[in-house]
């Protein structure tokens, strides 16, 4: 079993890899009601999970579906988490969440792709040379990783940690995941059209259309159609700014004049 979730597309692209090489099935982790979710592994069936690295960490909701979920005959445990650049001690929150439900976690890794994230000063997307170069090395990693994984192979943890991993998880983690996870500072500028593809591709469901009530200084409607509303289930996973055709989502100002990306074999959720 892989269970995995993908803002972007990057780690959509790693958990079908690895399910269509491994000969194993997907499950999305937001279809899948953490509550009352219960797994029963076959023999010698592996447990994994794939999911995009935020601020250094493990996305919380992962780590509250792990917690939830009920899964027996457990004996094998891996993950695979994209990154734009490096992990910092993603691994170590992983790895602690999979020690409270009593998995011994046998082993572990990280994949650079190219870069998402947008949502502050000094954050855009790669450039076409440097995105291409990076899907090019995915591809040759995540073979040897799934090489490792289908061998049963235990006790590699290989997560490219990067400079100052402890100051990068736990200070600017803490501090990123108490402050700019707000779905407050996103709104759309006049690009937007209404055409509701940003509610559409939102995997939390998280985003509604609804009619623009702001009106300018004549009492006038500022829009004749609808604008996307977010409400508080945002992960901030950026779906919805990377897929906008119109490039009308905008976070606050950080995101003004920066590009979009949207992993080249992204499917539809």
């Amino acid at each position: 079993m892989i269970f995995y979730f993908s803002g972007t597309g990057n780690s959509a692209w790693v958990a079908r890899e690895l399910a269509e090489q491994l000969n194993d099935h997907l499950y999305f982790i937001p279809d899948e009601r953490a509550g009352e979710a219960h797994y029963v592994l076959h023999p010698n069936e592996k447990l994994g999970f794939v999911f995009p690295v935020y601020a250094w960490r493990v996305p919380k909701f992962i780590l509250r579906f792990i917690q939830m979920m009920q899964v027996e005959n457990v004996s094998y445990v891996y993950f695979v988490a994209t990154c734009g650049d490096d992990s910092g001690r993603m691994d170590h929150y992983f790895r602690k969440a999979a020690k409270r439900k009593g998995w011994e976690v046998a082993c572990g890794f990280s994949i650079v792709m190219p870069e998402a994230y947008v949502s502050l000063p000094g954050f855009d997307v790669d450039d076409q040379q440097r995105e291409k170069s990076k899907l090019r090395e995915a591809k040759t990693r995540l073979d040897d990783i799934i090489s490792f994984i289908a061998e049963s192979k235990q006790g590699k943890f290989d997560t490219i940690p990067g400079q100052w991993p402890w100051v990068k998880s736990v200070v600017l983690g803490a501090f990123f995941n108490t402050f700019l996870m707000s779905p407050k500072p996103f709104h759309t500028n006049s690009q937007c059209v209404g055409c509701g593809k940003c509610a559409q591709m939102c995997p939390l469901h998280n985003i509604e259309m609804e009619q623009n009530k702001n009106v300018d200084s004549a009492g006038t409607q500022l829009s004749p159609h609808k604008i996307p509303v977010w409400h508080k289930d945002c992960v901030g996973c950026l779906r919805c700014y990377h897929s906008c055709p119109h490039h009308a989502i905008e976070y606050g100002r950080f995101t003004r004049g920066k590009g979009q990306y949207i992993h080249p074999d992204q499917h539809p959720l």
